[in-house]
């Protein structure tokens, strides 16, 4: 497959690094001039084209949006003449709306749902990987062949719509919590863990009300994923507050925000602290 990932992130670098094993990747990125992947504590460099927009004329057969949710508008500008009727489109961005914001934004290819589990930041030395890779939660496809066979770990639900909900309620949490409290994952853990279960109650009671079985196993689960992650790790949003840089708060707390009075309460405190 001709696969296009836009994005150079910790998440795009990442999948880009570990496809072009496999197929034929163009990484998208305007702020990535190499790839630099930090694994297991080895450092390589991997060899593949890096345009800040696709080159002329060439369509893909797969197209992975690794971007942050408010730059997406943009990054689907560039990929536009690249795409037809038959591309597969995999969105891979925090949150619930990213999926249907593509489905109008790209009606000529074919949108999949899908999710990544993930501890991947870009620093000044590359792309860092924390933890043991990533988990791609996502509909049976092609696209989702060419990530296994990168040995990038699959998971088919056979309710995708509950499982990015379950993504979604581990994320919205967690980076509320860690910047909110300017914590990393071991603290919230250690200090702020009965916070962060309230505040997973009332991501699944909005879920619950949206027909998805957000049930109190998927809440323990949450809870076991942070205890069990990297006690020095940080989500992308706490690390964008901390830069200054622009953050994904409306697309993770915002969608929440309108049906939950405390929801709203915490997402306009972050607004205060952002500003």
């Amino acid at each position: 497959m001709k696969i296009a990932v836009v994005g150079g992130g910790g998440v795009g670098g990442y999948l880009a690094a570990k496809l072009t094993q496999v197929c034929d990747v163009d990484l998208i990125s305007s702020s990535t001039k190499e790839l630099i992947l930090i694994e297991n504590g080895q450092s390589q460099k991997v060899q593949l084209p890096i345009y800040s927009t696709p080159p002329k004329d060439k369509i893909y057969d797969g197209v992975i949006f690794a971007v942050k949710s408010y730059v997406l508008e943009d990054a689907v500008k560039k990929i536009v003449p690249h795409i037809d009727e038959h591309t597969l489109i995999l969105p891979l961005l925090n949150g619930i709306e990213p999926y249907f914001r593509l489905k109008k934004l790209l009606p000529r290819g074919q949108v999949l749902k899908g999710a990544i589990y993930i501890l991947s930041n870009k620093t000044s030395q590359g792309i860092e990987v924390k933890g043991k890779g990533a988990m791609v939660v996502t509909e049976p496809s092609e696209l989702a062949e060419c990530l296994e066979r990168a040995r990038i770990k699959i998971k088919i639900p056979r309710d995708i719509d509950k499982a990015i909900w379950q993504k979604y309620l581990f994320i919205a949490a967690s980076a509320a919590l860690t910047t909110l409290h300017e914590a990393d994952f071991g603290t919230i853990a250690s200090k702020h863990i009965e916070e962060f279960q309230e505040l997973l109650e009332e991501i699944a009671h909005i879920a619950q009300k949206e027909g998805i079985d957000i049930t109190k196993e998927d809440i323990q689960r949450a809870v076991k994923l942070l205890q069990k992650s990297p006690p020095n790790s940080k989500t992308s949003m706490q690390l964008d507050f901390e830069k200054g840089a622009p953050s994904e708060v409306d697309n993770l707390l915002g969608y929440l925000a309108p049906k939950s009075p405390r929801l709203e309460a915490l997402y306009k405190a972050l607004l205060r602290k952002a500003s």
